[in-house]
Formats: C-alpha cells, sequence, structure tokens
C-alpha cells in the first residue's frame, strides 16, 4: 500500500515535520482546520450553495443569501473554539446547544425545509469543508474528519432541536387556531337572528384579533353595523364614524374589497393615508383621533359574490397584523359569511312569510267585504221585490221600491265592474282605446256627475285650470274613470262641510292633476299601501266607509297604462290627503283631428222606444237561462216584435234552420256548445239568407278581447250584461234597418 506524506504547518506556513505517520501536535492541526475555516470561507460558502442547490435540498427561489444565512457565524464559532484550543464537545445539554444553529433550525423552518433536508445540508457542509481541505493541498486526516463531524453534529442536533421545537409551537398554534375557528363556527351557528349574529362576530374578533372591528353589510343602514373595542371611548368615536361616514376606512375601501372579494391589508397608517381617505375635514379628524396603527378589511362572501366587510384594527401600542394572522382572519371570514348569510336568509323567509301571511290575511278581508258589500244590495233588492209581489205596497210607495231596487241593482254592477278592472289590471290585461282628449272635459264632465254627491254632503269643491292647452293621448273613458275615482273617494272620506280642491295644470311635458281634501286622512303606516290590491286602512266590521276598496288600486293602474304617475300624500289622521296624477303629452297631437270629447253630464237612462222598424220582425234569443230568456221576451215583445227563444246552440241552429229568423240575439257562456261556435255553424249554412242573419253577442264576458273575438268569429254587435233594455233594442233596430 502507497504510504501517504503529510505537511504539518505552523502558524507561519512553515513546514514543522514530514512524516508518513507522525502524530501532528492538538495544536498545529487546530490551528491548520481554523486556517482554513478561516481564509477559505468564502469558499466553502459558494461550494455550499451550489451543491445545496444542485441536490435541490432548499425549496424554489431561495436567494444564495438565504440559503447561506447562519452559516458563516456557525464556522466562525467552530473557528473560535479551535482558536482557544477547545476539545470537540459531545455533550448534547441545552448549555452546549450554540445558538447560531438554533438560529439556523428556526430559520430553515420558516423558509420550509423538511428534517431530511436539514440534515443532508449539514451533510454537505461536512463535505464542501473536505472538499476545500483538499483542494487546498492539506487534506484533514481521518481524525481531523472525525472532529470536524463531532463540530457538525453537535450543530445538527442544535438545529434540529430548534426545528422541532418550531414546529411544535407551530402545531399547538395551528392547534389552537383549529379550536378558535371551531368555537367561533359555533358560536355564529348558534343563532339565526341578524343583529345577534353579527354582534357575536364582532365579539368573536375582539380583543382575540384585534383592538376594534366594524361589520358591515353592504346596503345595510350604518346603524345595523356592528361596532367592538377594547376601549368604549373609542367605540363611541367608531360609531359616530360609521354614522357619519358610511364608508369609516374611507376611499371607497369598503367598496373595493365588496367587488374584488380580496382582503386589504394597510399595515402603517401614515397621516397621509389618511388624508387620502378621509372625505372631509371632519373625517379626518376623526379618523386621527382613532390612533389606528394598522387595518385588516376582510370581505364576507359566498363562493364569489361578497355582500359584507370585516373591518379589523390595531391601535398605536399594538403590533401589526402577521400574515398567519391574516391566514386565519380569512378562514374565519368564510365561516361567518356562512352563518351571517344563513341569519340573512331565515331573516329574508321570515319577511317573505310575513308578506305572504299579510297578503292572505288581506284577500281573506278583501272576500269578507266582497260579501259584505254584495249581499248588502241583494238584501235590499230582494226585500223590496218580495213587497212588491205581495201586492200589499201601496201605489206611492211602489214607484221608492222601483227606485231602490235599481239603484242596489245599479251599485252590484258597479262592484262587479271594479272586480273585473282589478282581475284584468292584475293580469295586464287592460287596453287602452287611444284618442285626442281634452282633460279639462274629462273634469268638467266628473265634477257634473258628482254635484249631487257634493251637494248632499254640504261640501265646497274648487276646481283651478290653468293650463291652456288640457290636451293629451289617452282613453277618454279611462282618464274619467281615473278622475271619477279620486274625486269620489275624497267625497266619501271627507266629513259633512269639508272641503275638495281640484287643480289641473301643465308641467314642462306633464299635465299635473292635483285633488286634495280636508278629509281623515291617511296614517303613516298604511301610506305606502294606499295603492295596493286588497288593503284598505280600516277593514274591521265596524267599519264607518264601505266599498271593496279597488279604486285607487285601479286608478294607479290606468295612470300607469298611459304612461304617468300618481303619488299620494297626508300629514296623518284628520289631516286630509293629497294626490297628485302626472300624465305625459303626446308629443305628437294633431291640430286637424278632432279631439275627443265626452258629453259635459252624465247619459241618463233613457226611456224603451219602440222603433217601428222592429215591428213585425222575428228574433231569435238563446240563453241558457230561463229569467234571461224571459226578460228578453218581455222587452222585444213590447216592441211588436215575434221572439223565439232555445236554451242551447243546437236547439237554436234548429230553429233557424225551420223558421224564419231576422236577427238573432245569444249568448256567450253556455253549457257543451258556447255562442262562439254556434255563430261559426250559422255562418256556414248553405242557405246564404240564413247564414247572413245580423247577430248580437249578450254576454257577461266583458273584456276587449272578448269583444274581439265576438267580432272576428262572426256577430255585428257585441253587448255586455247588463245591459239597457233601450241600448239593446237601438241595437236590433240599427241591424233591422239593413235588412
Amino acid at each position: 500500500m502507497r504510504a501517504h506524506r503529510r505537511l504539518w504547518l505552523g502558524p507561519g506556513g512553515q513546514v514543522l515535520s514530514a512524516s508518513r505517520y507522525a502524530v501532528c501536535p492538538s495544536s498545529v492541526f487546530a490551528m491548520s482546520l481554523q486556517e482554513l475555516l478561516r481564509d477559505r470561507r468564502d469558499e466553502i460558502l459558494t461550494r455550499f450553495i451550489g451543491e445545496v442547490e444542485r441536490k435541490g435540498l432548499a425549496p424554489p427561489g431561495l436567494s444564495p443569501s438565504v440559503l447561506a444565512d447562519h452559516i458563516p457565524l456557525f464556522l466562525d464559532e467552530i473557528s473560535d473554539e479551535l482558536s482557544a484550543g477547545s476539545e470537540a464537545r459531545l455533550s448534547m445539554d441545552a448549555a452546549d446547544v450554540t445558538s447560531t444553529a438554533r438560529q439556523h433550525g428556526e430559520q430553515r423552518w420558516n423558509v420550509g425545509y423538511d428534517v431530511e433536508a436539514l440534515v443532508r445540508e449539514y451533510g454537505v457542509l461536512h463535505h464542501v469543508i473536505l472538499q476545500t481541505a483538499r483542494y487546498a493541498g492539506a487534506p484533514l486526516s481521518a481524525e481531523e474528519a472525525d472532529s470536524l463531524s463531532q463540530y457538525l453534529n453537535v450543530g445538527i442536533a442544535a438545529a434540529l432541536a430548534e426545528y422541532v421545537s418550531s414546529r411544535d409551537e407551530e402545531a399547538k398554534k395551528r392547534q389552537s387556531d383549529l379550536q378558535f375557528l371551531t368555537e367561533a363556527g359555533e358560536l355564529l351557528g348558534s343563532s339565526l337572528d341578524l343583529p345577534s349574529t353579527l354582534a357575536r362576530l364582532a365579539r368573536v374578533l375582539v380583543p382575540r384579533l384585534a383592538d376594534f372591528c366594524v361589520v358591515q353589510l353592504d346596503g345595510a343602514p350604518a346603524e345595523e353595523a356592528a361596532i367592538l373595542d377594547v376601549n368604549a371611548p373609542r367605540a363611541d368615536l367608531l360609531r359616530e364614524l360609521v354614522k357619519t361616514f358610511p364608508l369609516p376606512i374611507g376611499q371607497n375601501r369598503h367598496v373595493e374589497v365588496i367587488r374584488n372579494g380580496k382582503a386589504l391589508l394597510v399595515d402603517a397608517t401614515q397621516d397621509e393615508l389618511l388624508a387620502a381617505m378621509a372625505q372631509s375635514p371632519e373625517h379626518l379628524a376623526l379618523l386621527r383621533r382613532l390612533r389606528a396603527r394598522s387595518w385588516l378589511v376582510v370581505p364576507l362572501k359566498i363562493k364569489t359574490s361578497a355582500f359584507g366587510t370585516m373591518t379589523l384594527g390595531r391601535g398605536e401600542s399594538s403590533r401589526p397584523f402577521e400574515p398567519d394572522e391574516v391566514v386565519l382572519v380569512e378562514d374565519l371570514a368564510r365561516r361567518a359569511a356562512a352563518a351571517v348569510d344563513n341569519a340573512r336568509l331565515y331573516e329574508l323567509s321570515k319577511a317573505e312569510r310575513a308578506r305572504a301571511e299579510g297578503a292572505a290575511r288581506a284577500k281573506d278581508e278583501f272576500v269578507a267585504t266582497i260579501s259584505h258589500e254584495l249581499r248588502t244590495p241583494l238584501n235590499v233588492i230582494i226585500g223590496w221585490v218580495r213587497l212588491l209581489r205581495s201586492g200589499t205596497l201601496p201605489e206611492d210607495r211602489r214607484e221608492q221600491a222601483l227606485a231602490v231596487v235599481e239603484r242596489n241593482a245599479n251599485a252590484q254592477s258597479q262592484l262587479v265592474a271594479d272586480l273585473l278592472d282589478i282581475s284584468r289590471a292584475i293580469t295586464g290585461s287592460i287596453r287602452l282605446d287611444p284618442a285626442q282628449v281634452d282633460l279639462g272635459n274629462v273634469i268638467d264632465l266628473v265634477v257634473e256627475d258628482a254635484r249631487l254627491a257634493l251637494e248632499a254632503k254640504r261640501m265646497k269643491l274648487s276646481v283651478e285650470v290653468t293650463a291652456e292647452d288640457t290636451v293629451l293621448r289617452g282613453d277618454g273613458e279611462r282618464l274619467k274613470q281615473v278622475v271619477a275615482n279620486l274625486l269620489l273617494n275624497s267625497i266619501k272620506f271627507t266629513p259633512k262641510g269639508g272641503e275638495i280642491s281640484l287643480k289641473l295644470r301643465r308641467v314642462d311635458s306633464e299635465l299635473e292633476l292635483t285633488l286634495a281634501d280636508t278629509g281623515i286622512g291617511i296614517a303613516p303606516d298604511f301610506l305606502p299601501y294606499v295603492f295596493e290590491t286588497f288593503r284598505q286602512s280600516d277593514s274591521r266590521s265596524t267599519r264607518t266607509h264601505g266599498g271593496l276598496g279597488l279604486g285607487l288600486s285601479i286608478v294607479k293602474h290606468l295612470v300607469e297604462l298611459h304612461g304617468g304617475r300618481i303619488e299620494a300624500s297626508s300629514a296623518g289622521p284628520g289631516a286630509g290627503a293629497t294626490f297628485v296624477v302626472r300624465l305625459p303629452i303626446s308629443p305628437v297631437i294633431s291640430t286637424t283631428v278632432g279631439i275627443g270629447r265626452l258629453p259635459a253630464t252624465a247619459p241618463q237612462h233613457s226611456a224603451l222606444s219602440r222603433p217601428e222598424v222592429l215591428a213585425g220582425r222575428s228574433v231569435l234569443v238563446v240563453d241558457d237561462e230561463p229569467d234571461a230568456r224571459a226578460l228578453l221576451r218581455v222587452v222585444l215583445e213590447s216592441c211588436r216584435m215575434t221572439v223565439l227563444d232555445a236554451a242551447s246552440a243546437p236547439t237554436a241552429l234548429a230553429i233557424l234552420e225551420r223558421e224564419r229568423v231576422d236577427l238573432l240575439v245569444s249568448d256567450i257562456g253556455m253549457p257543451e256548445e258556447d255562442g262562439y261556435a254556434l255563430i261559426k255553424r250559422v255562418r256556414a249554412l248553405a242557405n246564404e239568407e240564413k247564414a247572413s242573419v245580423p247577430a248580437v253577442a249578450l254576454t257577461a264576458f266583458a273584456r276587449n278581447e272578448d269583444r274581439t273575438r265576438a267580432l272576428l268569429e262572426g256577430f255585428n254587435f257585441h253587448m255586455t250584461k247588463p245591459v239597457e233594455p233601450a241600448e239593446l233594442v237601438l241595437a236590433l233596430a240599427d241591424l233591422a234597418t239593413g235588412l
């Protein structure tokens, strides 16, 4: 075996001995290793970093300075001990563990090393020291390498001890955070009351994670924000900030976090930042008084939809937020968001349930009101009719009985008309017949119609029309209904001797109709619902005023159909009410087309005329109701007509084919085969004269679409029940004129 010759160098570099097997004195060996670690340290570090990177021991992305870390100090520490002539320490006592190695182990834990990589790293350090000694021409002997290993083993033990300690501390912290999150989740999930949930969330955050906090939901009033502070006076300051300035952290930070759904951390609150955040000098003064060192704004969100924020703050005496604390708060925010969202959904469900119950209650009350309003005139009608039939009424009371029956029948007809109107409004099936209408003329007509009611209650009505041009495009009959309903509503709810004012003026491109009264007024809590269907301010059985309460709801629908709007206001009970209707004036008003004007007075019920053109004519009446057929027979026979009747469509068709029929009056709604089917079969008859018989549809189907369908199916006229006998006679006379 080839012998190796070693050179032992003294402090000045001179050769002290040259022997194969000579044992170097300890001091000579120590100086040699000391000089190697001192003079070749940079070379050792370069090789160390290169090997660590080559072997992939470190997490990716670490810089050379981070990889070197405490290694230079550790080498200096070994060199110092060698310089002092100390033996390599073998003890693993805590007192023998170097602080440099402990710091190195802690640093490696923080940057993401695992235990195996840490141990291998010390092996790399041992290897590159030996390699550097060999390249320097002074390779270490086995004994020297063993001594070096002992120093490095102590370092490994120290680093591992600190590494394990850090890992244990981290595990304990994670366990503590997990327990905190679990307890917080249980606390937040224990209530479905939204204000209570927000208040509990604030108690979870303070003082565990912040000195103060503000929990806000997007779009919620400032008064509903949950605020908590370890310092009571500062809590009052926070409430003032939130109330006075809706975004207490300024410069739209709340909106920014809501929009992007990401946490916002302000590490250090500088005065320049406060000045940029402030909305006014007063706001800046309040922000300065907070003396906040740092802020953390975290979104409350479900999936990607943020609906609120948690704003945490720490005072001047507290440390800023650490990265792991930000992670913890974000984790808590995810759990809190679920609890808050559940509470919000529960609140919404309660509100929806209350609305549904209110609507159901209103409908029940409405049905009861309908029953009352329909039964009342029926009771009067039936009572007087039975007295008439008994033959016991004096002659002077018979006219009174007939007038009462007619008046109550008309009242019932109006109730049915209102019900049909509100049904059409709800289903969106009201159709307008637009034309150029003079709204001033409409007001004159309505006032004239209401004159008797005003005089009966000795009420004063003032009408003021300041607009020179009151023409607009609309449905004259429906606009009359709007004005009439409003005026009659005021008459109804204004005591005797009260006053009503009606004003019409032009405001820009609109006509503004204002109706004010000195009546009973509207309670503030009912005012938002005054135009709602099925709503009455007084639905008790002891209520003073009757009616279905549909008039204002119908008015609102009709106004909106004309592209307008209506508002109601009242200072409260006993202070009267004001209604303002604004209707747009069509930009295209023809000056050549005539302006539709309604009659200046209400049409009176005309006496039944007996046109000569009907005398001797035959008419076929088709209706499944015997009483309806009997009534029409009496009316038409009084006009000297020959009346044939049928209870069904097939019977009517058979009569038409067998007898001479000049005119046809048919109901629409009949069992098995309706009036539409009848007129189709009539128009399809082979006999041209019979197929072209003039026909009137007399039906309770009163919608515009019902009228349109009747005409399209083949009827010449569409008339709705109840019908004025005189109007029916005039319609038949008009048809008979062409025969």
